[in-house]
């Protein structure tokens, strides 16, 4: 991923909840060298998301419909 992607997904991982800032900013930095172009594609599509929905998904209190979101969110997740 190149450095203006990579500035500008960080920033889009800044949801103004902080327990999702962290969550979702780990996330980036364990997987910023997206091996596939359509993980990283599958990431900008879930950041689109509204940031409740995003904060449903991350305590479990539903779960996305979208199954790349859901991977995603597992993801998320197994890095706490």
């Amino acid at each position: 991923m190149n450095p203006a992607n990579a500035k500008k997904l960080k920033w889009r991982c800044r949801r103004g909840m902080r327990e999702l800032d962290v969550m979702l900013e780990r996330y980036l930095d364990c997987h910023d060298n997206f091996e596939e172009k359509n993980s990283m594609e599958a990431f900008e599509r879930f950041l689109e998301s509204s940031d409740m929905d995003i904060y449903e998904w991350v305590t479990k209190r539903s779960k996305p419909s979208n199954l790349e979101f859901a991977t995603i969110v597992d993801r998320v997740l197994a890095m706490k």
